[in-house]
């Protein structure tokens, strides 16, 4: 009985998978196919014979406001990409007590620089406790 149930269930999607995939196909057929029958042509914005442009300029303020609209929507996904690079590079960096971390001796007690220097002779090379306590 559960084999039954698995095999029509493979079947079921094998049939939906075929499906998506002709249904695909169907968009990406029609995708790449130029629009039929010719293009409609209005004289909206005509050339006289000496070449000057008679169709609408805007004004200034119209001009601004455009460039405005441009700049405000390219701003956008620029500063997001700007954003994520960035931060790439400057990554947040958590913080911390931001002062050093004093050595210590065996038993983890603080050295003194002052009395490491009168307990030890010039290039002595004992070693004290690391940052781990290695």
């Amino acid at each position: 009985m559960a084999l039954q149930m698995n095999s029509k269930r493979r079947q079921l999607h094998s049939i939906i998978l075929v499906g998506a995939f002709l249904l695909a196909a169907s968009f990406i057929v029609t995708t790449f196919v130029a629009p039929q029958g010719a293009a409609p042509r209005s004289p909206a914005a005509g050339m006289l014979a000496g070449g000057e442009y008679t169709g609408f300029v805007p004004d200034m303020q119209r001009r601004q406001l455009m460039n405005f609209v441009v700049v405000a929507s390219a701003a956008v996904p620029v500063s997001v990409l700007l954003g994520g690079y960035l931060y790439y590079f400057y990554p947040v960096v958590d913080g911390g007590s931001g002062g050093a971390t004093p050595c210590g001796d065996v038993n983890g007690n603080p050295v003194l620089l002052d009395d490491w220097v009168k307990a030890h002779k010039d290039n002595d090379r004992e070693l004290v406790q690391g940052l781990k306590g290695d």
